[in-house]
C-alpha cells in the first residue's frame, strides 16, 4: 500500500461527506431512474393559469355543470327532509293531543264533580299538554268566531250587532295555532 491509501484507510481519517458541486447539478437535471426525459416533461403539470383546449374543455364544463346541479339538488333535498321531519313530528304530537282530548274532558268533568280528588290530575294533565303546545279555547264574553267556535245555542239580543259568546258548553283546543276541536258555545246576537 502507498502512503496515500494508508492515510485513506486509517481509522481516524475524515472524509468529506458533502457532494461535489458538479455532481449535485447533474443529479438535479437527471430524470428519476427508469424514466427518460420525454416522460418527465409530459408528466409535468400545466402552468397554473392554463385553460385546457379541445374536447376535454367542453367535457370539463359539462362535469362542472353536473356537479353544481347535484350539489344544489342535494342541498334542497336536505332542507326538504329536515322540514318534512319537523312537520311529521308536529302532526304526530297534534294527533296524540287529539286522542287525549277525551281524557282531558273526562278529567274536567271529574274535577267539576270532585275537585279534591280529580282536580290535581286534571291540572297536571292540562299543564303537561299546554307545555307541549296545546292552547285552550275558552271564549266567554268574546265575539263569535266560526273558525274557533261551534254555536250550539243561540239567543236574540235586544240590539243588533256582532254575536257574542255567552257561555262555553265544551272547551275547545288548538295545537300550535291549528284547531283540534272548536269550542261548543252559546251565542247571543
Amino acid at each position: 500500500m502507498t502512503a496515500a491509501t494508508e492515510r485513506d484507510a486509517a481509522p481516524g481519517a475524515t472524509e468529506s461527506l458533502e457532494p461535489e458541486p458538479a455532481a449535485a447539478a447533474e443529479a438535479e437535471e437527471a430524470p428519476p431512474d427508469g424514466m427518460d426525459e420525454e416522460a418527465v416533461e409530459a408528466d409535468s403539470p400545466e402552468p397554473v393559469g392554463a385553460v385546457p383546449e379541445g374536447p376535454a374543455c367542453g367535457q370539463c364544463a359539462d362535469y362542472l355543470d353536473s356537479l353544481t346541479r347535484l350539489k344544489a339538488e342535494f342541498a334542497n333535498f336536505r332542507r326538504r327532509s329536515t322540514e318534512q321531519q319537523a312537520q311529521a313530528a308536529e302532526r304526530g304530537a297534534a294527533d296524540l293531543a287529539t286522542r287525549l282530548l277525551a281524557v282531558l274532558d273526562a278529567s274536567e268533568a271529574g274535577a267539576a264533580h270532585d275537585s279534591e280528588l280529580v282536580g290535581p290530575l286534571h291540572s297536571a294533565l292540562l299543564d303537561a299538554l299546554t307545555e307541549g303546545g296545546l292552547e285552550v279555547i275558552s271564549p266567554a264574553g268574546q265575539p263569535f268566531d266560526p273558525n274557533y267556535h261551534e254555536a250550539a245555542l243561540h239567543t236574540t239580543a235586544e240590539s243588533p250587532g256582532d254575536p257574542i259568546v255567552t257561555e262555553v258548553l265544551r272547551t275547545g283546543y288548538a295545537w300550535s295555532g291549528r284547531v283540534l276541536r272548536p269550542a261548543m258555545v252559546g251565542v247571543r246576537g
